[in-house]
């Protein structure tokens, strides 16, 4: 993502930081929402542990991969959760009248939300994502993954940011036009939750189920950079996930900036 506008990085980089500031203020709803993720990782963990009790071969992979593949889901959705998007902000601006005002800073507004969502991604992941997985390595003796595999996790994982950003933004512009998209947003969780592999992996998914998950950007969001963490796609099959993140953040991009030219115009008109 590029700024525009002739805005340099820099500018980014100052609302990146002021939203860095703005909400590592709020020190109670961090510890609120740690012990909710703490509780949240030890329950998936115990299901899975009855499960695999139950049935060994339930998933197709070992008890410690699943572990680490579903404490990972609850890790990241604290960075990866919708309620986390620029939609709120914008449905709100939107509500107030006071999107005109965004829309006419002398920068992109695309790139600007982007700084400020990339914030709050920085402050939740030091605060809740870190903090939980090393309370989860000493609960449940994750494995850590091969050198190349956390690489190719991490990279994923900033892949996976950018999709759920876009897909984040384009219910974002949609609010601009319905003026409400709390229904539709919640529309969008459920499916998000269903098809993205982060509770349940998709490669144990009925064969229809599974061919509409490919179709669908989510399973960019969580099941890839999970299923590279805990060794499901290596080499080749790591490159080739990587591409489809990578070709998908290019659709969305293009799907965001054609939907922002054609939802600027409706505001411009309506708004003078």
């Amino acid at each position: 993502m590029r700024a525009g506008n002739g805005i340099s990085m820099r500018t980014g980089a100052a609302f990146l930081r002021n939203e860095f500031y703005n909400m590592s203020i709020y020190r109670v709803s961090f510890w609120l929402n740690f012990i909710y993720t703490f509780l949240m990782m030890y329950s998936v963990g115990y299901v899975w542990r009855a499960l695999y009790a139950a049935n060994p071969s339930v998933t197709g992979v070992p008890l410690p991969q699943m572990i680490s593949y579903a404490v990972l889901g609850v890790a990241l959705e604290a960075i990866l959760h919708p309620r986390n998007g620029p939609q709120g902000y914008i449905m709100e601006q939107v509500r107030k009248g006071t999107i005109e005002m965004d829309i006419m800073k002398p920068i992109d507004f695309e790139f600007y939300m982007f700084a400020k969502n990339i914030g709050g991604i920085a402050v939740r992941f030091l605060f809740l994502v870190l903090p939980s997985l090393v309370a989860a390595f000493f609960l449940f003796s994750l494995e850590l993954p091969e050198l190349s595999a956390l690489l190719g996790f991490l990279c994923s994982l900033i892949c996976s940011v950018i999709v759920s950003f876009f897909l984040n933004f384009i219910l974002g512009l949609l609010s601009m036009v319905t003026m409400n998209i709390r229904n539709i947003n919640w529309g969008y969780n459920a499916l998000l939750r269903f098809f993205s592999g982060q509770m349940v992996p998709l490669w144990i998914f009925p064969s229809v189920l599974g061919v509409i998950s490919d179709f669908l950007p989510f399973r960019c969001v969580y099941a890839i950079p999970m299923s590279i963490y805990i060794g499901n796609y290596e080499g080749m099959d790591m490159m080739r996930v990587l591409g489809v993140q990578f070709i998908w953040i290019l659709v969305l991009w293009l799907i965001s900036r054609l939907l922002m030219k054609r939802v600027f115009t409706r505001v411009m008109i309506q708004g003078g």
